[in-house]
């Protein structure tokens, strides 16, 4: 069925609780004229399995329909459980489809920031795997290790974005929205725009590491001005060196 067709039919079925939807053509963004229709559907409890059976789709269709019970969306993109990965669909997302209480609008916007405590231990834990690639990658860099180094400089762009959107106690985007998060909500420091960081990803491809060492300060900067200075400084005696200093 078409994605209209779709909602008309969610809107006067009574198992279901709403229909979401995410991606490029729920926040309007980088829409092609192939892009799916991304759909979270919320049945009731008793009523999941009904409609998994009648709307639920294989991955890849056009209007591509995963359909949860209402408990598994609450817990849907948690993290620490294995739909961590998939919290930032939540962000932005448009709920079409709600109960008259409007608990699917309210699942929604919690699930688009982090819990002061959550924030914390994910910007606390990803600021020591970022140091730690980047740390690898100086020392193959010192190796004469060239591609080694990029290799370890490349992952640990990942942490680094989990980190700065964790201590801002935001959901780190997917990277196709990362232009399209960044322009409209700006991170607090003004050292991170989205051009500086796929200009960081730029220098990892040309094997620049006075670009990581900047990088590296400014993270520094950041996360002793949020408190982490703890986890810097667990890094001791080459905190220096990793500043390029």
């Amino acid at each position: 069925m078409t994605y209209e067709e779709l909602v008309e039919i969610a809107r006067g079925d009574d198992t279901v609780v709403g229909l979401v939807l995410t991606g490029s053509r729920g926040r309007g963004y980088a829409v092609t004229e192939d892009a799916d229709w991304d759909v979270r559907l919320v049945a009731r409890d008793d009523g999941a399995a009904d409609c998994r059976e009648r709307f639920a789709t294989p991955h890849g269709s056009r209007v591509e329909v995963v359909v949860l019970s209402l408990s598994e969306f609450e817990n849907a993109g948690e993290i620490g459980s294995r739909s961590a990965w998939d919290r930032y669909s939540y962000v932005d997302a448009e709920v079409v489809v709600d109960d008259p209480a409007g608990t699917i609008a309210r699942l929604v916007r919690e699930k688009g920031t982090l819990s002061l405590d959550t924030a914390r231990g994910v910007a606390a834990g990803r600021l020591d795997d970022y140091v730690n690639c980047l740390y690898r990658a100086a020392k193959n860099e010192r190796s004469g290790l060239v591609e080694e180094a990029r290799l370890d400089a490349a992952e640990s762009m990942s942490p680094l974005l989990d980190f700065l959107f964790a201590v801002a106690g935001r959901v780190r985007p997917f990277n196709k929205f990362l232009r399209y998060e960044l322009e409209r909500r700006p991170l607090e420091d003004p050292a991170f725009t989205v051009d500086a960081l796929l200009g960081g990803v730029a220098a990892i491809r040309a094997g620049d590491p006075d670009e990581q060492r900047r990088m590296f300060r400014d993270v520094e900067r950041l996360a002793r001005r949020h408190g982490l200075g703890d986890v810097i400084d667990g890094w001791e005696p080459d905190v220096a060196w990793l500043r390029g200093e």
